[in-house]
């Protein structure tokens, strides 16, 4: 990996009503790009896109529907930030992630890795197809604690549109600066030995707050 990772994007789960019709409290600050509905056919988005090309999606279960949540792996999720998702310039960058945390001692790091990739996509408003690969982590670690990653197939471009119009919001907000993680003191050195084989970096050599833009 010539780079570290870079932030992709940020997960907020909504209400169906919220993502089909956004709230003042949405679009008083942020402009609201058109997303689509997933190639599983149980959520849909629509994404508040930055400058930086980092976004926020804003996905929910379409209509809300339990059959929906059911095996799903966001279904025990309750609504707010649920995921956050990391990109690289190529996908085998995953395989040097993966490499760096088999030589971790999980009794003193979190017991975490990641999988194989899988296809995903979702249909655009306009009739796009929008296709990529997501690794999810596996282990003793709950979704959202560690992020999963994302690798585009078809040109990222059709999947976050950083266009004048999508990336100017109200509120003046460019782009995201830093992710901070909250966790327990007890736990932090195995957070920081995990971060630091994600991230490429020396153990301890951590900051308070990750920091990564395309």
């Amino acid at each position: 990996m010539d780079s570290p990772p870079a932030l992709d994007h940020i997960i907020i789960l909504l209400p169906h009503k919220d993502v089909l019709s956004p709230p003042s409290w949405l679009t008083d600050a942020f402009t609201i790009t058109p997303g689509g509905r997933h190639a599983d056919n149980k959520t849909e988005n629509k994404l508040i896109v930055f400058k930086d090309g980092i976004y926020i999606e804003l996905i929910a279960f379409i209509d809300d529907s339990p059959s929906n949540r059911k095996s799903h792996w966001w279904g025990d999720k309750d609504y707010g930030f649920i995921d956050w998702a990391l990109t690289s310039s190529d996908p085998q960058d995953v395989e040097a992630v993966r490499s760096r945390l088999e030589k971790l001692d999980h009794q003193d790091s979190l017991p975490a890795s990641y999988g194989t990739a899988q296809e995903g996509g979702r249909r655009r408003a306009d009739g796009q197809e929008v296709k990529w690969k997501v690794t999810f982590p596996f282990g003793d670690v709950k979704r959202g604690e560690v992020p999963f990653w994302c690798h585009d197939l078809t040109p990222r471009e059709l999947r976050v549109p950083v266009d004048k119009v999508a990336t100017t919001h109200p509120c003046g907000a460019v782009g995201v600066a830093k992710v901070y993680l909250a966790v327990p003191d007890a736990k932090r050195s195995g957070y920081e030995k995990f971060y630091s084989a994600l991230l490429g970096r020396q153990s301890g050599g951590m900051q308070a707050g990750t920091t990564g833009k395309e």
